[in-house]
């Protein structure tokens, strides 16, 4: 019930400092800005001033979709680096938890309080979005992706990873630096991803075992890779898989099951000894 009282707590200071507003606001510029993106693919006319075919307004869509979805993967990472930054850290540095601890409430109980409504924020957030954007999406252009809600539940296990990285960091580094480190290891798997899809192409044993060590070690760009394969259309997963495609934005295959559980016992993992840290951190 104390874990339950944090979180509560925790979304009601994102709507005191506005933050739930400023990303209200943020969400209709970017689907306002979608929607006369996809409207003027949807009613463009080539040289000769005649409609563009249907199944070129259809391939169009299906790659912007995806880019966009990688954006939107940014986005919520950067988030949940913020915040998972802000949950413990700074109030670590300022004191704040002095109040809290001595309380007969656990140290585990305001872990994961902190982190449920963080998590609760970014996944809300994720699914309101998303939705949103794929009717626009279908509105303006008739096209839908296969398995769109498949898509966002891997965009907020992508970043939940995130999440609970920056709050294992943040409980020994600062505040600052701990969403730091966790936005560079971010960008590092990401760029794993991209050597390993070329390592594959050019059937180079060396750079694909390293990509693949790299994935296991961060694994948010093999969670990545789930969301784009759920978003590809089957034709495109065959000309994936068929062709050597240097493409960071798209995937031959979803992740596997073994990669998802090493997934899930990473994430236990890593929640483990930042609990652990927490417990021995002198506040």
């Amino acid at each position: 019930m104390n874990a339950l009282l944090i979180a509560s707590l925790v979304l009601a200071e994102a709507a005191r400092r506005r933050l739930l507003l400023t990303a209200a606001a943020i969400t209709v510029v970017l689907v306002g800005l979608t929607s006369w993106g996809f409207h003027a693919l949807g009613t463009a006319r080539d040289s000769h001033g005649h409609p563009i075919p249907h199944y070129a307004v259809m391939v169009a869509s299906s790659v912007l979709v995806i880019v966009m979805a990688f954006m939107f993967s940014l986005i919520l990472s950067l988030g949940a680096a913020f915040l998972g930054a802000l949950a413990t850290g700074t109030e670590i540095e300022n004191g704040t938890l002095l109040a809290i601890v001595p309380r007969p409430i656990r140290r585990i109980e305001i872990v994961f309080g902190k982190w449920l409504g963080n998590l609760v924020l970014i996944a809300g957030y994720a699914a309101l979005v998303g939705s949103i954007e794929f009717f626009v999406v279908r509105l303006m252009t008739g096209y839908a992706p296969p398995h769109p809600y498949v898509a966002i539940a891997y965009l907020i296990a992508q970043s939940a990873l995130v999440l609970t990285l920056t709050m294992c960091l943040s409980v020994r580094l600062s505040a600052i630096a701990a969403g730091f480190a966790t936005i560079v290891l971010f960008g590092v798997a990401w760029v794993g991803g991209i050597a390993g899809t070329v390592g594959t192409a050019l059937n180079n044993v060396s750079v694909h075992q390293a990509a693949l060590l790299l994935s296991l070690a961060i694994p948010t760009d093999g969670i990545w890779r789930g969301a784009a394969f759920a978003l590809e259309p089957a034709a495109m997963v065959a000309t994936v898989g068929s062709t050597r495609n240097f493409n960071p934005f798209v995937s031959g295959a979803p992740p596997t099951t073994a990669y998802l559980i090493w997934s899930v016992l990473w994430f236990a993992a890593v929640a483990a000894t930042g609990i652990a840290l927490f417990r021995q951190r002198d506040i």
